[in-house]
């Protein structure tokens, strides 16, 4: 079996994701990894996670990370922790890229979240934004990487991902994915 690649890139807006430290290095205590944004390059909508907290800290550049709709920029060597329950997004404001780290608290399965989104869309199987065309694959990425879309109640969403992923795995529309992760996707 090959090796996964350690650095994975957005088809569409150019974004790269490195695993600096996957979780199962980590012991399943974290995920480190490493994203590098382009000029003026813009992160997910404004969101929450309930069950892991994100440390982001700047390599290179500036960084504007919005925190209950309030931005912070952050410069090289600064960092800010985002705690769980709290939207948020992150995005690049200037004309030169930005390297920043993130720390996962405890990691979930966020790798075969962006792994199997990445995968999507190297294969075509997304729109020209890089949202999977497949609903099934939507929730599945969603409730992977545990990610909950702001100001849209919870309790919805969560009873949408949910049914959705319960079908998708009836049918066998996770099977397939597989090959990005090169092992089972545990369906939450």
């Amino acid at each position: 079996m090959t090796a996964l690649p350690r650095t994975v890139q957005h088809r569409y807006t150019s974004e790269s994701i490195t695993f600096v430290e996957t979780a199962e290095e980590s012991g399943g205590a974290y995920l480190l990894i490493e994203v590098a944004l382009p000029p003026r390059g813009k992160g997910p909508p404004l969101h929450l996670h309930d069950r892991f907290t994100e440390q982001f800290e700047v390599r290179q550049g500036h960084l504007t990370v919005v925190v209950k709709q309030e931005e912070v920029v952050l410069e090289a060597g600064q960092s800010l922790l985002v705690p769980q329950e709290t939207a948020h997004t992150f995005k690049n404001n200037h004309d030169e890229p930005v390297v920043f780290r993130v720390r996962l608290t405890p990691p979930l399965q966020f790798e075969a979240s962006v792994r199997v989104h990445y995968g999507l869309m190297g294969d075509g199987l997304t729109d020209e934004q890089g949202n999977p065309k497949n609903l099934y694959h939507v929730a599945l990425i969603l409730m992977l990487q545990n990610t909950w879309v702001a100001e849209k109640p919870r309790w919805l969403q969560r009873v949408l991902f949910r049914t959705l992923v319960m079908i998708g795995k009836r049918t066998g529309a996770f099977k397939p994915l597989e090959k990005y992760t090169q092992k089972p996707i545990v369906v939450p």
